[in-house]
């Protein structure tokens, strides 16, 4: 009760903050109603399975689970709810077929107020609801467990930073957990941390990150880019990929110094959030010759950094790259996922700020597959694998071989929710 007036209260600021950020990002002020519970429920024509996926990287690591869900439940609808637009883009444009055809419907997750969770249930009816790695709302849980719909947290992590958190405000938030029918959880100490927050049943599945699969289409669209891009191999290409405030400094120093030794080389630039696309374009034009990936004209010989300020590319970036930094890790975001550049075998550099993704880092790093360094040690990092080459190729062999050997969480999560039907 105490949760649900809190969240009440803060509804006008939250609102406000909604349309705050629609200043640069419009998307946010449109289809508030979805946010409300308020979905056409004409498109609801079959008994409903229900994913929710939050943005774009959830919703990408989500992809062969939906696929999965088609093809295992072909009499259900599948609704797969986003609370980013960014999100809701990645999802019209992943699962475009199976929308034109009815199998998928997308709509925003109602926010965790009793009135619209309420709504927004008795619009889909789900038989059962998946929630993507941290998604675990108080009133959400609480109404599904109320209606007897079997919720199941997948791909599921904790940090220790989380698990302090949930910790420090469970008088508010109760025993959110011990509401989940099941997690199925990414790791053993994940695991563990979930369960000190009162899961009672956890299942360790693996990462659903590591079933990552380049289709043929992929694999020639970034080799066609590749040349383009590098010059028929003439200019080697980095990547910085899903970078936060604060990192492009980082990023670009190093840079900078690397171009004494090597002028042709060029920055594939991929800022994680787009309403920051053109701060940073302009960050960038302040040292370097910079040209945007929306441009339609080619990339000129001059164009130092290449601006990714499209939606949905990352994976076909990081086939285009030769090695890749991964943002979100040096400042304190706890990273971003590294095995999508390893999917491409790529050598990798991450910051120390790896909550997010603790083990995999740890054990990533101490197969050879991931520097781990501080952002002063970046440019030197970088310069050691670009002039050794046996090092970056054994990277390269160790990252790919992290990936493939660590698929199975695809069969392991689809066993789980088998169960409740």
């Amino acid at each position: 009760m105490l949760y649900s007036v809190l969240f009440y209260l803060a509804m006008p600021l939250i609102v406000l903050r909604l349309l705050w950020r629609s200043l640069k990002a419009p998307a946010y002020r449109q289809r508030l109603a979805e946010r409300f519970g308020y979905i056409d429920e004409l498109y609801i024509k079959k008994p409903v399975l229900w994913l929710h996926t939050v943005s774009v990287g959830e919703t990408i690591a989500a992809k062969p689970l939906v696929e999965a869900l088609l093809s295992n439940y072909p009499q259900h609808q599948l609704v797969i709810t986003t609370m980013t637009p960014t999100g809701s883009a990645q999802v019209q444009r992943l699962f475009a077929s199976a929308i034109s055809q009815g199998r998928i419907v997308h709509t925003y997750i109602p926010y965790d107020i009793s009135g619209a969770v309420h709504r927004f249930l008795r619009a889909i009816e789900p038989q059962l609801a998946l929630f993507m790695e941290t998604e675990a709302w108080p009133t959400i849980l609480r109404v599904c467990q109320q209606k007897n719909i079997p919720t199941v947290l997948v791909n599921a992590r904790l940090s220790e930073k989380s698990l302090a958190g949930y910790q420090r405000f469970s008088w508010i938030t109760g025993p959110v957990f011990s509401r989940f029918s099941t997690v199925a959880a990414q790791d053993a100490s994940g695991a563990q941390r979930i369960e000190q927050a009162g899961a009672t049943s956890v299942i360790i599945t693996g990462s659903l990150k590591s079933e990552i699969a380049i289709d043929e289409t992929l694999l020639e669209q970034a080799k066609i880019l590749k040349q383009q891009w590098s010059v028929q191999g003439q200019r080697r290409l980095l990547i910085a990929a899903s970078t936060h405030q604060g990192e492009e400094e980082i990023i670009l120093a190093a840079y900078q110094q690397l171009l004494t030794d090597d002028p042709q080389l060029r920055l594939i630039l991929v800022p994680r959030h787009p309403e920051r696309f053109t701060d940073i374009k302009h960050l960038c034009e302040k040292q370097f010759t910079v040209q945007c990936r929306s441009e339609l004209s080619p990339i000129v010989d001059a164009t130092q950094i290449i601006l990714a300020d499209t939606m949905g590319e990352l994976m076909l970036f990081y086939g285009v790259a030769d090695i890749a930094i991964v943002g979100g890790s040096f400042v304190e975001r706890g990273g971003h996922n590294m095995l999508e550049p390893a999917a491409w075998g790529l050598p990798i550099i991450s910051g120390p700020s790896v909550f997010n993704f603790a083990d995999i880092a740890l054990t990533m790093k101490s197969e050879n597959a991931l520097l781990l360094v501080c952002g002063e040690q970046l440019a030197i990092a970088l310069q050691q694998l670009i002039e050794n080459t046996d090092q970056a190729h054994a990277m390269s062999h160790a990252s790919k071989r992290y990936v493939e050997k660590n698929r199975g969480a695809l069969s392991k999560t689809v066993q789980i929710i088998k169960s409740f039907f």
